[in-house]
């Protein structure tokens, strides 16, 4: 082996956690050399008898990736965090790509939720998600009470989620009213599904930091339903800013 023995096996340490496919290994001048390949996406990885790495092949999620991992390497870290699906990476950009004016809070716990998770700390990430639902939530409750129209069942509506400090007795007062309000959005996506969306994933997220936020038991967490669920979060933060962007413009009856 051309490639200094730590490095190159740190690399192979990546490569197999990170589950991406080898296409070739082979020994050139000076180095020792990898082809990989995730989904459509191929790059290449030179190690080098000095320990340094090169990372070759065309500008890609992968790419930047195995560049993570070669900064970590060469850093001295010889556990380098794997590389989670290439969507998930992305996620915290494709919140503020799809939802421009996302709060910055759930901005930065779904980034933080991210890190958590490509450094395998499940529990971090669990809670993260968790507070970052419950900040779209509280924001979603303070949109609805501000479109009611009538100032009695406004003021009304406020004390009930004022007096309840539980985030799920809140979101049970909020998800009641709407139900029964007159006034309802008229977006197919927000009609049909918010109900669904809403209290369903929700309550996972919910039930989900509560696990891990007190201490009697030792959580058991599963990192495939994790990112399962973190997928989902897209898709419920644009329900929220859905329904946020309709109670925002509209005067709601109920």
């Amino acid at each position: 082996m051309k490639a200094d023995k730590k490095t190159y096996d740190a690399v192979k340490k990546f490569i197999d956690d990170s589950e991406l496919e080898i296409l070739a290994e082979k020994e050139e001048q000076n180095c020792s050399r990898i082809d990989v390949k995730s989904g459509i996406f191929r790059c290449n990885i030179n190690v080098y008898n000095t320990g340094r790495i090169v990372v070759g092949g065309a500008k890609s999620p992968l790419k930047n990736a195995l560049n993570q991992m070669k900064q970590e390497v060469e850093a001295g870290n010889f556990a380098p965090s794997k590389v989670l699906p290439f969507e998930i990476e992305r996620f915290p950009d494709i919140i503020k790509e799809e939802i421009p004016d996302c709060d910055p809070v759930i901005c930065e716990f779904v980034s933080e939720a991210v890190k958590s998770l490509r450094h395998e700390l499940l529990v971090a990430a669990t809670f993260l998600i968790g507070a970052a639902s419950e900040k779209a939530i509280c924001l979603l409750i303070d949109s609805y009470t501000a479109s009611i129209s009538n100032k009695d069942n406004r003021e009304k509506f406020k004390q009930r989620t004022s007096k309840n400090k539980m985030i799920s007795k809140k979101f049970e007062e909020f998800h009641n009213s709407y139900k029964s309000c007159k006034t309802k959005p008229t977006d197919p996506e927000l009609v049909n599904n918010s109900y669904t969306i809403l209290s369903s994933l929700f309550t996972f997220y919910r039930l989900t930091r509560n696990e891990v936020g007190h201490p009697e038991i030792v959580p058991n967490l599963d990192k495939g339903i994790i990112i399962a669920n973190l997928a989902q979060f897209t898709k419920y933060l644009k329900t929220v800013y859905g329904l946020i962007a309709f109670f925002n413009s509209t005067t709601v009856e109920n």
